[in-house]
């Protein structure tokens, strides 16, 4: 399945669910889309640093050299900025993942702002594309960033 295709969906529909290479479905959702049925814990997905600010309060420095330098697929989670007005925010935190590469990366891009993400449901899959979504992998990173510079993880 192309990005152009998934995109075009996205900007029509205001959500998606495809079908990633290990077979689960993805389910993006434009945030003004995201519903109360939808997962409180579901992911903000973003390329871009400064995508940040309008998610999370604030950082400190090094929160900031940990997402930049991050190599590896990494969930983070930070208190909600009080400007976040849609999308999921569960106890008052907020969960975001930079994608860097890859076809993922390139989908977001070619969206041009943030979408979420939440597991899907196979009947809802449109298509499928042949790269796995990197966070929904075992091998992901989980981080507890705050303002103060604390660092916990695993949360």
């Amino acid at each position: 399945m192309e990005v152009k295709t998934i995109v075009d969906e996205l900007r029509e529909k205001g959500r998606v669910c495809v079908t990633e290479g290990s077979g689960k479905p993805v389910e993006l959702i434009v945030p003004e889309n995201f519903q109360d049925g939808d997962d409180p814990q579901a992911i903000f997905l973003l390329v871009d640093m400064f995508q940040i600010r309008a998610l999370a309060g604030q950082f400190s420095e090094i929160a900031l050299d940990i997402i930049e330098f991050a190599t590896k697929p990494t969930i983070y989670t930070s208190w909600a900025s009080d400007l976040l007005k849609n999308g999921p925010v569960y106890e008052g935190k907020v969960k975001f993942s930079i994608l860097k590469k890859g076809l993922w990366n390139n989908l977001i891009f070619s969206f041009s702002r943030p979408l979420v993400v939440q597991r899907g449901k196979e009947e809802e899959a449109i298509g499928k594309v042949s790269e796995k979504f990197p966070i929904f992998q075992q091998e992901v990173k989980k981080l507890f960033l705050s303002a103060e510079g604390d660092v916990k993880i695993g949360e």
